[in-house]
């Protein structure tokens, strides 16, 4: 029987206690986990008003160059429709949300087509989206104007995401009296020769914040392109997604 064994054992743990002593024992260190923030997302349901049967789903994804924006809607009539941002809810609609008081009639750019060497006219003026033959638009980008729950002058939370049911010229800040708004409007619509009923889609000029497509039915009918957009179609509210 080898009686060396236990005292070997004896021998190493006394070494291992040596050591301790001497070095303090310092502890392993502990790997610390951790996790990369999650982007914040809201989201703006969309449904009709006044019976147009528009829906449609807005997703707005906050990132590091500021708000990722994927609006998609449904029912509606093929052609061009403005969108803007509002104020107040879906059953009481307020103005435009406005924040940057840039004067009225200042000429200038949808947020569509914004960057920080070229502003938009206002932050709450979007741009158009197309709708397809079949119903269906969808219009996608990215803007650093915006942000979710940041700065109230840019924070889109809360505000309303606001579709119309024609195309916007978007070539003006809109916010005016209504005798300045009419006296714009008119001559917009003789500057660019525009007929105010329904016109047949031929060669044409897009205006500022039109979304890049082509026209494969050249006699598909649809809705004219009016200062501001016309009626309101569909409405949502931006809330943030928990």
């Amino acid at each position: 029987m080898d009686t060396r064994k236990p005292y070997s054992h004896i021998a190493l743990i006394t070494l291992i206690i040596t050591i301790c002593l001497t070095t303090g024992c310092e502890k392993i260190p502990t790997e610390i986990i951790t996790t990369e923030p999650v982007d914040q997302v809201a989201v703006a349901t969309i449904s009709e008003i006044n019976g147009s049967g528009v829906t449609g789903t807005a997703i707005f994804t906050e990132v590091d160059s500021g708000v990722h924006v994927r609006i998609e809607i449904q029912n509606a009539i093929p052609g061009l429709h403005a969108m803007h941002l509002h104020t107040g809810s879906c059953t009481d609609i307020g103005p435009h949300w406005h924040p940057m008081g840039i004067p009225a009639g200042t000429p200038g750019i949808p947020v569509v087509q914004a960057t920080f060497d070229t502003p938009p006219i206002g932050i709450g003026e979007i741009g158009n989206i197309l709708v397809n033959e079949d119903g269906t638009g969808t219009l996608e980008f990215t803007t650093p104007f915006w942000s979710l729950g940041d700065d109230p002058n840019t924070d889109i939370l809360g505000k309303l995401l606001l579709i119309h049911e024609t195309a916007d010229t978007f070539l003006t800040q809109p916010h005016a009296h209504q005798m300045q708004m009419d006296t714009n409007m008119e001559n917009m619509e003789m500057d660019m020769n525009m007929e105010m009923d329904t016109q047949m889609v031929q060669p044409h000029e897009h205006p500022p914040g039109t979304p890049p497509h082509s026209h494969a039915n050249t006699s598909a009918t649809v809705p004219p392109i009016q200062p501001g957009g016309g009626a309101k179609i569909g409405c949502g509210m931006i809330t943030l997604i928990k």
